[in-house]
């Protein structure tokens, strides 16, 4: 799988918002920004089949209306885009379009050839494009179900989470784990540097840190750790 981090930063961050593009078609989360930052690397938007959302922030939910409207209005083609997320993630997408004053619920489903499956169990399994996607709940303070994706058993990306159950089992079930590390110490909405490190040293796996505030950023280059990996927007690599 090639893998691109195209967003590595919290929300407040110069940084763009953490989000992740699997072999040109999956798109792991969708915040504000990220058409623009798909079209500035050359990457072609209407080859993304499926978009894993983690949850319902708007730092990782606020570009889908444009990434759709580019897909089915401006480049006016109508294959199948399957988006993945928390319970209610249909009526998001709707409430998003409102916001924006774009298309309504009957526009949506006349002129966008859109999929959506809604999770709400602690772990789904779903096979589909020649993935296998596995989605697990983990804990994001008051934002309930939030979800962690481990994809072929090679990446996993955490979403926003403290460490938890769910995490560890994502690092466990890949190869290289992209995992939220906002803070220098993690609290009950985000892993710190302190969590990362404990990971990596119990599973002995390579770790991406990403939504990083720009302190943590800071802080972190400066650790001697072979298994975390503090990168720029853009990085890319294979599994």
């Amino acid at each position: 799988m090639k893998v691109q981090l195209v967003g590595t930063g919290a929300i407040y961050t110069k940084y763009n918002s953490a989000c992740t593009l699997v072999n040109q078609e999956l798109m792991v989360d969708m915040p504000n920004g990220t058409l623009k930052q798909l079209l500035k690397n050359n990457h072609d938007p209407e080859k993304i089949k499926m978009i894993l959302i983690t949850h319902m922030h708007g730092d990782h939910t606020a570009d889908i209306p444009f990434l759709l409207k580019h897909v089915y209005n401006y480049i006016n083609i109508h294959n199948e885009i399957v988006i993945i997320g928390p319970k209610g993630i249909a009526d998001k997408v709707v409430e998003l379009f409102a916001a924006y004053r774009f298309e309504d619920r009957e526009e949506i489903q006349e002129l966008m050839n859109i999929k959506f499956i809604e999770l709400n169990k602690e772990e789904t399994e779903i096979e589909l494009e020649g993935y296998k996607i596995k989605a697990i709940q983990v804990s994001h303070g008051e934002e309930k179900p939030a979800y962690g994706y481990n994809i072929n058993n090679a990446l996993s990306c955490t979403g926003d989470s403290r460490i938890c159950k769910g995490v560890e089992k994502l690092i466990k079930s890949s190869k290289v784990t992209i995992a939220d590390t906002s803070l220098i110490q993690g609290n009950h909405d985000h892993m710190g540097i302190d969590n990362i490190k404990y990971l990596a040293e119990k599973y002995n796996k390579q770790i991406v840190a990403t939504h990083l505030r720009d302190t943590t950023r800071e802080v972190l280059k400066k650790e001697d750790n072979k298994n975390i990996l503090v990168v720029e927007d853009g990085y890319q690599f294979e599994i």
